[in-house]
């Protein structure tokens, strides 16, 4: 896995965010596709980049824990923003 490099690229799509539910919806399901297969490294479809399948897989690759999904995206922000 390619953490730092899926977090810049997450960077990039979400202007410094790194909310990533800004990438939901169709017309970003290539971006989705870019940031999996840069964490993954290898190539991941489309039809495997979802937002849940995204958000467990950098969470297990950062360890992100908390008692609800609030801290545990407010904890995955906070890394993103620190390893960069």
């Amino acid at each position: 896995m390619n953490t730092q490099e899926a977090i810049r690229v997450l960077g990039i799509y979400t202007a410094g965010r790194f909310d990533i539910w800004m990438l939901a919806g169709s017309s970003k399901a290539s971006c989705r596709a870019h940031v999996m297969s840069v964490l993954q490294g290898k190539r991941v479809p489309q039809s495997q980049s979802g937002i849940t399948a995204i958000r467990s897989a950098f969470y297990e690759a950062l360890s992100i824990t908390g008692e609800c999904e609030a801290h545990r995206q407010e904890s995955f922000q906070s890394v993103c923003r620190e390893a960069l």
